[in-house]
């Protein structure tokens, strides 16, 4: 694992057993996983297999490290960062978190997955909460509202996370980074002087390539119309 979330190469032998052991997690909960199924998959011998991990659950503890280690390094790196209005594009530290799920796509939805491991997900909420409460200590505000914002938000997070590996792939990291920061940081930078009084999405001028941005407006008579 490199400072910047990037993993090293990883052994080979080892990436072929993992890659079995997710495969198999598909359709399998990891407690039924039998290491027979893992070494034939994966083409290797059962003595392979346990001079390098003691068991099934071992293996899945070992991506979930990674995976938690990296992203608390391009948490460490992001804490360094003034906190902004900057905060309201894909910073790099939030696309390079993206770039990593997105890195291990497959691997993140069989683990968030009927059969997966529910505990990594609340490990990654307790890691990106604790982090995110740290970048906003210096935010004035009640504690106990940042808290609730919070959970609030990483709730969102973890589903639209979610939603993009499971249902649009095809959606680039830094899309994604631009639509989680302004989810998080928006409400940060809106107050009585210049908060909207007609509606308005915080994602406008930033749809993907070929879209037109738009949104619906009141003429002088009432009726809504579409203003681009």
């Amino acid at each position: 694992m490199t400072v910047w979330g990037g993993s090293d190469r990883m052994d080979p032998v080892d990436a072929r057993i993992e890659d079995a052991v997710f495969t198999l997690m598909e359709t399998t909960d990891i407690p039924d996983i039998r290491v027979s199924d893992v070494v034939r998959l994966a083409g290797i011998s059962r003595s392979t297999f346990y001079r390098r991990f003691g068991s099934v659950d071992d293996v899945v503890k070992a991506f979930e490290t990674d995976v938690l280690a990296n992203m608390h390094s391009i948490n460490s790196y992001a804490l360094k960062a003034r906190f902004g209005q900057s905060e309201l594009d894909p910073t790099p530290t939030m696309i390079r978190r993206m770039e990593v799920l997105a890195e291990r796509r497959d691997k993140i939805v069989a683990l968030n997955g009927p059969h997966g491991d529910p505990q990594f997900v609340h490990k990654a909420t307790i890691l990106m909460h604790d982090h995110f409460r740290e970048r906003l200590s210096d935010v004035e505000g009640s504690d106990t509202y940042r808290d609730f914002y919070l959970a609030f938000v990483l709730a969102g997070h973890h589903n639209v996370i979610q939603y993009w590996l499971e249902e649009r792939p095809e959606v680039s990291p830094e899309v994604v980074a631009g639509v989680l920061n302004r989810l998080f940081y928006a409400p940060f930078f809106l107050d009585e002087t210049n908060a909207r009084h007609v509606p308005a999405s915080p994602f406008r001028g930033r749809g993907a390539r070929g879209e037109k941005d738009g949104r619906d407006v009141r003429d002088e008579k009432g009726e809504r119309r579409r203003q681009r």
